[in-house]
């Protein structure tokens, strides 16, 4: 079993920033706290004063690293581009910290100039194709992919691979590997969660649709002498791993060997101890609320909550600053069974390899390893706080 995870090249520091929930489709696997309707608008000037905020946190964290790293803002949502004021922000974005790289994760169903803008302003992008969508959306989406391939754009396609829809994703997949376009091919959902299944949150495959998957990321591994092992067996995406959401290769050790791998066999790091905060921060306008990361949502403490307000930026920049110039900085130990996002961060199991993966990684600190796991509470996670507040059903 394996029981540590490092990087194999210098990472980024990742700024996920949810926009709002705010969507232009309807998919059925995208549970409530991940689109609306009727997400409120946040103003220009709070979006301006939050970016310069989230940039100053991230040059923080960068005075202790061995090496110091590049920051890449990614604008999540709902859908980005559907704010009112999102092409006037990216402009403000690229003028005021031209240094930092933006990223937009998009479902690309928008006008060929609004992408032109994207592509002059934006630095790169991630294009989410999803199949449910009506035959002229996706023409609509094709079209800007092809806008951005001929400008010779930097992005990648997330190509959702719904089971209704598996042939028609499979042609998508073999014409993108023709015109040489990025793509990693996203299984819907990743967990066993019957309810998940049941909603429809998460898809069970059949053995053909498991075997492609399977397929499709081997063909990453073949130049590694150390590949993990699949079963194919069973219906869902566990049974032959987790892939990096970018398809990132990952040092993975196993006993005392380190080896390179696209995937880890399980997504439960509880107990762990885990650099996520070194490598993600995550930002939730809609709540005015800042975490470590998206899906992970554990703070410095151990426990799921918040940094703070994404309004009041100076005081979760003040604390950060002050843990910093002590010397000493607390490590997460993972409360949670499952990793959603975030696996490519360094962690171990155990004590000794995180000590040694956090000196390999930072200077001028010692770390605070957490003495035990935190019990899991996640009513102040983003999307309970969300139902508690009635924003969705």
């Amino acid at each position: 079993m394996f029981n540590a995870i490092n990087h194999t090249r210098k990472e980024e520091f990742c700024i996920f920033w949810d926009l709002g929930r705010r969507c232009t489709y309807d998919c059925s696997y995208c549970s409530p706290h991940h689109h609306n309707k009727f997400s409120p608008i946040i103003g220009f000037e709070q979006l301006s004063a939050t970016i310069d905020g989230a940039v100053e946190y991230a040059n923080l964290y960068n005075m202790y690293r061995k090496e110091p790293c590049t920051t890449d803002i990614a604008f999540t949502g709902g859908e980005p581009t559907i704010h009112p004021d999102f092409f006037k922000f990216i402009k403000y974005v690229k003028q005021r910290h031209p240094q930092v790289t933006t990223n937009l994760t998009t479902n690309g169903c928008y006008t060929n100039s609004k992408c032109k803008q994207i592509i002059e302003y934006v630095s790169n992008a991630t294009i989410s194709y999803h199949p449910e969508a009506t035959q002229k959306e996706r023409d609509l989406v094709i079209s800007n992919i092809k806008l951005m391939h001929e400008s010779k754009y930097n992005f990648r396609i997330n190509l959702m691979f719904h089971k209704d829809y598996f042939e028609h994703c499979v042609e998508l997949a073999d014409w993108f590997k023709e015109q040489g376009i990025r793509f990693t091919a996203r299984p819907i959902g990743d967990t066993n969660n019957k309810e998940d299944i049941k909603r429809g949150y998460a898809h069970e495959y059949t053995e053909d649709q498991l075997e492609y998957f399977k397929n499709q990321w081997e063909k990453k591994e073949t130049k590694n002498a150390n590949t993990m092992q699949m079963a194919t067996t069973g219906m869902s995406i566990p049974k032959i791993g987790r892939p990096c959401c970018n398809g990132k290769c990952l040092n993975v050790k196993t006993g005392s060997d380190w080896s390179k791998e696209f995937r880890v066999p399980s997504t439960n790091f509880n107990g762990w101890s885990c650099m996520v905060n070194w490598n993600f921060l995550y930002i939730n306008s809609e709540l005015d609320l800042v975490y470590t990361h998206q899906t992970c949502m554990v703070n410095l403490d151990g426990q799921v909550g918040p940094l703070g307000k994404a309004s009041d930026f100076k005081s979760i920049n003040k604390d950060l600053q002050n843990k910093l110039r002590s010397g000493k900085m607390p490590v997460i130990r993972c409360p949670k069974t499952h990793c959603g996002c975030g696996l490519c961060s360094p962690k171990a199991l155990y004590d000794n390899d995180a000590k040694e993966i956090f000196d390999a990684n930072t200077k001028y600190l010692e770390p605070v390893l957490q003495q035990e796991t935190k019990n899991l509470d996640m009513s102040q996670s983003w999307p309970h706080i969300l139902l508690k507040k009635g924003i969705y059903q």
